[in-house]
């Protein structure tokens, strides 16, 4: 198994950053989604013995000028997996990616549509920002199986779905 922490929309907010990371002791990766990605390079702790993957938001200005990538394919555990900042600057269909990836909205969500899965952590740049709580995700993989935890900063699950390899929920 494979534990994933993803947050999105820190903008510069290096307190509750750290607090998702107190609730997420034991993890493998790191995904961060953007919006002042580089965060994570003030916190050089976070990130020991964890694999940082991450993409650049809006503010960055190498998004802008597409000199930074704007999004990053990898494989987990057999899963393809896509990490962007923006879902709507997504201009190609993507029929082999298992699960996307996205922040932006600052609010967090998940769907299943098109046979694949789409999560957004929500953010962490405020206590509350455009009328929701900051909060973050967590993804446990398996090579055949994924749950997906919502949570506030406080710990508390905002939201769980579980789903297997072949795209169907459990």
């Amino acid at each position: 198994m494979k534990r994933i922490i993803i947050i999105s929309d820190t903008h510069k907010n290096q307190i509750l950053l750290r607090k998702a990371f107190r609730n997420e002791i034991n993890c493998d990766y790191i995904f961060h989604l953007g919006d002042f990605f580089e965060d994570m390079d003030d916190n050089p702790d976070l990130c020991q013995n964890k694999i940082l993957c991450r993409v650049p938001g809006i503010y960055c200005p190498g998004y802008l000028d597409r000199s930074v990538p704007a999004l990053l394919k990898l494989e987990i555990l057999n899963w393809k997996l896509l990490l962007i900042h923006d879902l709507n600057s997504l201009r190609e269909q993507l029929h082999k990616t298992d699960i996307i990836f996205y922040g932006h909205t600052h609010k967090w969500d998940y769907q299943h549509k098109n046979n694949q899965h789409l999560i957004n952590p929500g953010h962490l740049k405020a206590e509350t920002d455009r009328a929701r709580e900051a909060s973050y995700a967590t993804v446990d993989l398996t090579d055949q199986k994924a749950e997906l935890k919502i949570k506030s900063l406080a710990g508390k699950i905002l939201m769980t779905a579980k789903f297997n390899k072949n795209q169907e929920e459990i």
